[in-house]
């Protein structure tokens, strides 16, 4: 227990789907303005109940990738792709893009 203490202070630390989306969206905000921050790598400690993972995320360029890795070894849960698939859509121009591919074929 004591080691995951001690990841919050090289991770960002998101409470549940509402401080992941909060994260993401600093992380956005923070990387557009300051090319050195986008260049470095980002680690996220997300904690929902029992449940915790780190997520990397790579914000060097839009959208946004990112790496799962749950401290159990369980598969990433549908609350936290749907909070990545809604910044994805609505922050990192996934559904412009989708839009310009609809209308191109």
């Amino acid at each position: 227990m004591t080691e995951v203490a001690d990841l919050s202070a090289e991770y960002i630390l998101a409470e549940g789907p509402d401080g992941l989306a909060k994260v993401l969206d600093s992380l956005l905000e923070e990387s557009r303005k300051d090319r050195a921050f986008a260049e470095e790598e980002h680690f996220i400690l997300y904690k929902l109940g029992n449940q915790k993972a780190v997520i990397k995320v790579d914000t060097s360029e839009v959208p946004f990738h990112f790496w799962y890795f749950d401290l159990l070894g369980r598969p990433m849960t549908g609350v936290v792709k749907q909070t990545i698939a809604d910044f994805l859509w609505d922050k990192c121009g996934e559904k412009e893009r989708y839009a310009k591919d609809l209308g191109e074929e």
